[in-house]
């Protein structure tokens, strides 16, 4: 037995699993605990302690991101709510795959990586068509939000990050077969994104666009032109083909409409607005260290009860604060905001010579920075395991090109 352990190829077996987890992803919660936990547990299996520590002690990406996640730690001292904080805490757990990511994939895996994952989305792209045209029922989808796995938001933006890579392949292959194809797929993948009701996804996208074009061609104002016709085509598609883009478009304006002449806070746009009135108070008065990582909702829920009891009807939904930066602000304070932005900064720092990983670089970054806005992304599993799976990649394709 303990001979066949020691027959184990574990760096082979790893790269298979990354692709796997890759895959996996966009389709199962329970694949994604199983393959970050397995991953983790062979990259320990595996050894070779002392070039991982000095790849992951190198990394500025990987500084920063241990030191939000030891601040957060350290933040359970001025906490009242100890083991809810802890509780909070321990999701940064589905990072770990980064790790193994960045260290132990080769080369040659990592494409494979980012085309598995493509394989997964078009696979659940595939699902939610289906439910959407009522060929079949799946899970808690339904016509008119037609998301198979995780929640709308979440499933936009997975949507948008993939359908932008797709649009950078399409802008950089020579191979006219596989620019047919990737067209294909992006057209599948941006018409799926406004089936859906995540209205985030779908103007991240639309920013992602105007950055990939930006990227993309050298001649700026042209540039600039392609990604208005683009933005202009696939806007007026959506707005005219898809009743639930039309419906929430709609809804969202007249819910700001309500928010301004009427007061009134019992929406989806409207708590959010709630959330920025009350939170403000919360941050004028703890600027630098926040009131703790739990302890933040504690405080916005007694807050608007004594001070703000127009906006009472929103309680009930509120679990977090709907929107990244104000969550982090009022746990962790300026501190720990400085520290979230503090990883994309470096992410978009890291050198890369490789186009398309240039791309999905600033492309990523774009849309979650965006999305942060409406959501506390880096507290829902889907979202923590794409960050681990494109950051992991962006740091194996800088590891690969300076071993070259």
């Amino acid at each position: 037995m303990i001979s066949n352990i020691k027959q184990i190829n574990y760096n082979q077996t790893i790269n298979y699993l990354i692709v796997a987890y890759a895959f996996i992803l966009p389709l199962s919660r329970a694949g994604v605990v199983f393959f970050s936990a397995l991953l983790a547990l062979l990259w320990i299996l595996e050894g070779d302690f002392k070039k991982k520590y000095l790849l992951l002690s190198q990394s500025k990406i990987v500084k920063i991101l241990l030191a939000f996640i030891f601040f957060n730690l350290f933040a359970v001292l001025w906490s009242e709510y100890m083991l809810q904080s802890l509780e909070y805490i321990q999701k940064y757990w589905y990072f770990l795959p980064l790790f193994v990511i960045f260290t132990s994939i080769k080369k040659e895996y990592i494409t494979k990586a980012l085309s598995a994952f493509i394989l997964g989305m078009f696979i659940s792209e595939v699902i939610s068509y289906g439910v959407f045209f009522e060929l079949w029922q799946f899970k808690h989808a339904t016509p008119e939000n037609p998301s198979p796995f995780m929640h709308h938001i979440e499933y936009s933006i997975l949507l948008a990050f993939t359908a932008l890579v797709l649009l950078g392949r399409i802008f950089n292959e020579d191979n006219i077969k596989y620019t047919f194809l990737y067209i294909f797929f992006f057209a599948t993948v941006s018409g799926n994104l406004f089936l859906t009701a995540g209205r985030t996804g779908q103007i991240a996208f639309i920013l992602g666009l105007f950055v990939l074009t930006m990227l993309s061609f050298k001649n700026k104002l042209k540039a600039f032109f392609v990604s208005i016709i683009l933005s202009a085509l696939v806007l007026s598609i959506a707005f005219n083909l898809s009743t639930t883009f039309y419906d929430r478009i709609i809804t969202g304006k007249n819910s700001l409409v309500n928010v301004v002449e009427k007061e009134d806070y019992c929406s989806s746009w409207g708590s959010r607005v709630a959330v920025w009135v009350v939170a403000e108070d919360i941050m004028l008065e703890n600027p630098v260290l926040g009131v703790g990582i739990s302890d933040n909702m504690t405080e916005f829920h007694n807050l608007m009860s004594e001070k703000y009891p127009k906006m009472e009807c929103v309680q009930g939904h509120l679990m977090h604060m709907h929107n990244q930066y104000i969550q982090t602000f009022t746990q962790l304070g300026f501190i720990g905001l400085v520290l979230l932005l503090g990883i994309f900064y470096m992410v978009i720092k890291l050198p890369l010579k490789e186009i398309e990983y240039r791309n999905i670089q600033y492309v990523y970054v774009t849309v979650v920075l965006f999305a942060f806005v409406s959501e506390v992304l880096y507290h829902r599993q889907f979202s923590m395991a794409l960050f681990a799976l494109i950051i992991g990649v962006l740091l194996a394709q800088n590891r690969v090109e300076n071993e070259i």
